[in-house]
């Protein structure tokens, strides 16, 4: 609506609308309505797909974890099982060469040439030498009370009261490799 101003009075002028004008913003409004449904049910169908994606990429995040924890643990197991291999194979080569180390020394007790003992000496450093690059150390249980899970008792001995229960005697020298017996140390106990 308009005022209009006529010879000092005011006067109300209503502006009528056409019938074309209102069906043509009617048409217009509901094609844009019928727009912003079809926007509306297009992100309402992304969402629900935003989800199902999300959801995937959970599952795949968590199938990923559990696969590097597997090869994780393989892994693990491997170089465990590798190592224990290694281990193996150098305790079967160092058990061998134990009874020439034993040898050694019955032949340094009975050998009085001094030239010849001190070339069995050189060879016994250097035997010990190689047991000690493999980690292997002689089992110390001269005088120590007697323990069972390093030694082999073949006998006891009177020793007087101070040596009862001590290895008073080493009759084969025990290896050990690590904290893993190569060979016990076979004595004779005090009684």
């Amino acid at each position: 609506m308009t005022k209009k101003k006529t010879d000092g009075q005011t006067a109300t002028e209503e502006k009528t609308v056409e019938p074309e004008t209102v069906r043509m913003f009617k048409d217009d409004f509901d094609a844009m309505q019928k727009e912003a449904d079809e926007l509306a049910a297009s992100l309402a169908e992304a969402k629900v797909e935003a989800e199902k994606q999300k959801a995937k990429a959970d599952e795949m995040t968590v199938q990923a974890q559990r696969l590097q924890a597997e090869f994780d643990n393989y892994r693990r197991r491997t170089n465990e099982t590798n190592k224990r291999v290694r281990t193996d194979g150098a305790v079967d080569v160092l058990e061998k060469i134990l009874p020439v180390i034993d040898a050694i020394e019955q032949a340094k007790a009975m050998i009085k040439d001094q030239n010849t003992l001190n070339g069995l000496n050189i060879i016994d450093r250097q035997l010990g030498d190689l047991l000690a690059g493999f980690n292997v150390t002689r089992i110390e249980a001269l005088g120590l009370p007697f323990d069972p899970n390093l030694c082999n008792a073949i006998s006891e001995e009177e020793a007087g009261e101070e040596n009862k229960g001590k290895v008073v005697k080493i009759y084969q020298q025990g290896y050990m490799i690590g904290d893993r017996i190569l060979r016990h140390a076979v004595v004779i106990v005090g009684k």
